[in-house]
């Protein structure tokens, strides 16, 4: 790709058919969150991608406003608590110290799916894979162990959180898929929407240029 934006207006002017907009509902079957962070880093130079958190099963696509809270690896009990603050239709999303010890599994899964919630996104580790894969209830982590801590309960709840330098409230939008998780922040979500439609829209006119025109991709892009 080009250094700068990836939709430039003089590769767009050629594109006279406007694709479908992409919206909330749409989104995981129109896009990805490979042109969620695209859009995120043309806009605002921050691709807004939380590092190595994938789904446990590969086929868990999401989208929906978040949750949040922040424990230690050691305390899972915060987790429990959490799913119990939520709304039903939102995304937990859980901040942990580090990487030690899992803070979600089976029963925290069934208990989150029971009340609603759509998915559990930890950044952090979960174990349980294969019962949770079962119950088909989305979960991304960063990594995956048996071990387990206690029900402390010392954790926050709907506070803000900041991962890798990336703000995060409750009401955010996250999404995720088989290649990693996305944030969108809540009054940027129109805009962003917009740049990744955009982003669609030069990604269709490239392939169409490619494959019925042969026409070379650095010639498209105008790579020199």
């Amino acid at each position: 790709m080009s250094a700068g934006k990836i939709t430039p207006k003089n590769i767009l002017h050629f594109n006279k058919k406007q694709p479908q907009k992409i919206n909330l509902e749409n989104i995981l079957e129109k896009a990805s969150t490979d042109t969620i962070s695209d859009a995120m880093k043309n806009l605002y130079g921050t691709n807004n991608i939380l590092t190595d958190v994938k789904p446990i099963k590969s086929s868990f696509k999401i989208v929906g406003k978040i949750r949040t809270a922040e424990t230690n690896s050691k305390d899972w009990g915060t987790c429990i608590k959490a799913i119990y603050d939520s709304q039903p239709h939102e995304i937990l999303l859980i901040k942990c110290s580090d990487l030690d010890y899992a803070v979600w599994g089976e029963m925290a899964s069934k208990a989150a799916q029971t009340h609603g919630l759509k998915a559990t996104v930890i950044y952090g580790t979960t174990r349980d894979t294969e019962d949770i894969i079962k119950l088909d209830y989305p979960v991304f982590s960063k990594d995956i162990k048996s071990r387990a801590g206690f029900p402390s309960n010392k954790g926050t709840i709907n506070e803000r959180l900041i991962i890798e330098n990336i703000p995060i409230i409750t009401g955010d939008i996250l999404v995720g898929d088989r290649d990693g998780v996305v944030i969108i922040p809540q009054e940027k979500l129109e805009e962003v929407l917009e740049e990744v439609t955009n982003i669609k829209k030069f990604e269709s006119e490239c392939l169409k240029r490619i494959e019925e025109n042969n026409e070379n991709l650095d010639s498209i892009l105008k790579i020199k």
